[in-house]
């Protein structure tokens, strides 16, 4: 019989202990969305196990070929390292297998709770299903940052019931803000003056750049107006959305208004910019009146509006390189993302203030080019402007493509290494978030202001990023107060990206972050 010597002892436990900090090091080798899954404890342990048993397997097969070797001791190195390689390779293999089917089964389980809590529409459910599994982090912030179905879009001409019609009312405002302040109300009575025919007190509200014959002609001939939205962008400047009607003919307007304020009070319209969105004809269908558009004037947008949704990145090159001036380059993204790292020479509109009424500011005679991460913000960003007749395009893979495709930069564009530390990955249990919440933790819900509404963890404030104009952000973060301590909440790829920026922009007004918690179902059960 082979006797074993101190070198054969060593050999095996050498061998041993390389199996069983391989196993729980390989499993991480694609790393899962920090966000879904804490299954780090698990994989350690099945590994462990499986580098166990097929360490013995190795020792009893090493005994067996050994003494078959005694003869060939010229080869004896070479298929010791052959296997040794081979039954590392195995264990690679069988642990990064085993990895991934953890996270596909965690992953499954994720989504199908956040779709059936979150209420989500069927086609972002579908959109949702088709995203691959395996992703690094930054793989993952690509998904995190597809915005929402646009929620704050408005359509092209709202349905007049009949009861409008018949009642004939000649104003009708469409604003439900039970808090109106002086502002709105100013707008609302200068449309209202205008549409009752009541010309002369409208003219005394304008801004007066023509003579009042001349305004006069402008609306003698208005039936009705409806005002359809209006945002406030600050304290004097709205944007606003309206419908002239002249009898059954119709054009529906985009404004940029800007008031003029003495003692907190408007007194005169100080400045608008007005575009026309569409114009048509009402018909009636059932028991609604609808406003149909006709066919639109010729201009910029109706002879570019087939221009392709998407750029890549070499024609984006041949733009930047052209010394054209009938483009801008226009980026959505958060104010975090835009410090990080930024192209020369393009202008930072975050998505938010776009959707409250910035687009207003862009021009309508040229080509707007928009950029975000990954592309997948920038096509809704696009998609968006086109509803307000601006010929706009995104650059297909984002500002992560342009960059690895070569494209010039400031900065840097990955915005997960920057904030990279234990905390921004960190993902609380319902019974880690409860216990936290006894002890004085205040949540941040960042998801999306109509999911909050829908239904929300009593005692949460909402502050959802990438969903609020600028000018209301120090309000949404008035909410927590100074020296508090969050955690926060989310529940799809979305606003768990926002949820980390939400992190980044508490610390930055003196709260400490601890986390966040994905599963916000689960807190009342």
């Amino acid at each position: 019989m082979y006797k074993k010597t101190p070198k054969d002892l060593f050999a095996f436990v050498s061998f041993a202990l390389i199996c069983v900090i391989a196993f729980p090091q390989t499993v991480h080798a694609v790393p899962p969305p920090d966000f879904i899954f804490n299954i780090g404890s698990q994989i350690a342990q099945v590994a462990s196990i499986a580098a166990i048993f097929l360490a013995a397997i190795f020792s009893v097969s090493y005994q067996f070929i050994k003494t078959k070797l005694a003869l060939m001791q010229s080869n004896k190195i070479i298929f010791i390292s052959i296997s040794l390689v081979a039954i590392i390779g195995v264990s690679v293999g069988s642990a990064y297998l085993y990895g991934n089917y953890k996270q596909n089964l965690e992953y499954e389980k994720w989504l199908e709770e956040s779709q059936k809590y979150t209420q989500l529409p069927a086609e972002e459910q579908q959109y949702l299903k088709k995203i691959p599994r395996q992703k690094t982090e930054e793989n993952i912030a690509q998904i995190e940052e597809t915005t929402a179905i646009d929620k704050l879009k408005i359509g092209d001409v709202p349905k007049i019931s009949r009861q409008i019609k018949e009642e004939n009312l000649k104003f009708v405002s469409t604003i439900k803000n039970p808090d109106k302040d002086t502002s709105i109300k100013f707008i609302e009575d200068y449309y209202k003056a205008i549409a009752n025919q009541d010309l002369e007190k409208a003219y005394e509200m304008s801004k007066k750049s023509t003579s009042l014959a001349t305004f006069k002609s402008w609306y003698v001939n208005t039936t009705k107006i409806t005002l359809d939205n209006l945002v406030r962008i600050d304290d004097s400047t709205s944007s606003l959305e309206l419908t002239l009607y002249e009898g059954d003919k119709y054009i529906r307007y985009g404004v940029l208004m800007k008031l003029k304020i003495q003692d907190n009070t408007p007194i005169q319209i100080a400045n608008s910019n007005v575009r026309t969105l569409s114009e048509g004809k009402l018909v009636e269908k059932g028991d609604q009146i609808i406003a149909e558009k006709g066919d639109q004037p010729a201009d910029f947008y109706s002879e570019n509006q087939k221009n392709a949704l998407s750029i890549s990145n070499a024609d984006f090159n041949k733009i930047l390189k052209s010394n054209k001036n009938d483009y801008i380059v226009i980026d959505a993204r958060e104010n975090l993302e835009y410090e990080n790292g930024y192209l020369q020479g393009s202008t930072h509109v975050r998505f938010a203030d776009l959707q409250a009424g910035k687009w207003i500011e862009l021009p309508e005679n040229k080509y707007v080019y928009v950029l975000c991460w990954s592309g997948i913000r920038g096509k809704e960003v696009a998609e968006f402007l086109r509803t307000k007749n601006i010929v706009a395009s995104y650059l297909e893979n984002g500002a992560n493509g342009w960059v690895e495709w070569g494209g010039s930069w400031i900065g840097n564009i990955k915005f997960a290494e920057k904030y990279s530390g234990e905390k921004y990955k960190k993902i609380f249990t319902t019974s880690e978030v409860k216990e936290k919440v006894e002890n004085g933790v205040i949540l941040v819900d960042s998801r999306e202001p109509w999911k909050f509404e829908n239904w929300h963890i009593e005692g949460s404030v909402n502050i959802p990023i990438m969903y609020t104009p600028t000018k209301d952000i120090e309000k949404a973060f008035a909410q927590v107060p100074q020296g508090s301590t969050v955690i926060t909440i989310c529940d799809d790829y979305v606003n768990c990206f926002d949820a980390k920026i939400t992190a980044v922009e508490l610390e930055e007004r003196g709260i400490e972050f601890l986390g966040r918690y994905n599963k916000p179902w689960e807190y009342a059960q």
